[in-house]
């Protein structure tokens, strides 16, 4: 148990020295979210169309994945199913985009969820590190949940000019949230050092 706790902190060591990666990520992101106003139509559409992909690229992944694992993967059985299903709707999002632009609200609001959650996750382990600023990272967790939650509601209702509204303001928090985590990891890096 000792040596599993003493593993963990050195990985957790490690990975504070790529905190750079994390503030690239969030800058991407928050440059995402002022593109997104600055071109709504055109982000919409990408949207739509990026999505199909995704989904198709993720189908892919997971079947060659259950596929050249057989013997090490628990569960190959289903990641396998779910790899084809994810191939075969990803075709059908990206020959039919229209599909794709109706169903992108309730997929972005699950994905949103998830990103929440995680910022919160990732600030409440900066707080249990006691390191400052990490109330922030929560913070910004709590607005993305309530944007994904805000989307989640009534996606059909808001349609596609919400949708653009609130991903914009989506990824503007997700791309804030990511760039105070980096600056609570380098300054966790530079305690280290």
């Amino acid at each position: 148990m000792v040596n599993r706790f003493n593993t963990l902190i050195e990985n957790s060591k490690q990975a504070v020295h790529y905190w750079w990666l994390l503030l690239l990520t969030g800058l991407v992101l928050f440059l995402l979210g002022i593109a997104t106003f600055l071109f709504p139509e055109q982000s919409y559409i990408g949207m739509s169309i990026l999505f199909g992909w995704v989904i198709l690229i993720t189908g892919i992944l997971e079947v060659v994945l259950s596929s050249a694992n057989r013997h090490f993967v628990t569960g190959r059985g289903w990641m396998l199913a779910g790899g084809v299903i994810e191939i075969i709707l990803g075709l059908i999002l990206i020959f039919n985009i229209a599909l794709s632009a109706a169903t992108l609200p309730i997929f972005l609001g699950f994905w949103l969820l998830m990103r929440g959650f995680s910022t919160v996750g990732l600030g409440g382990d900066m707080n249990a590190l006691s390191i400052p600023g990490s109330g922030w990272t929560i913070f910004s967790g709590i607005l993305l949940l309530i944007c994904a939650i805000w989307i989640l509601l009534q996606p059909l209702v808001f349609g596609s000019a919400a949708v653009i509204v609130w991903v914009g303001i989506s990824l503007l928090f997700a791309g804030a949230a990511a760039v105070s985590l980096s600056m609570q990891l380098r300054n966790a890096h530079k305690c280290q050092v």
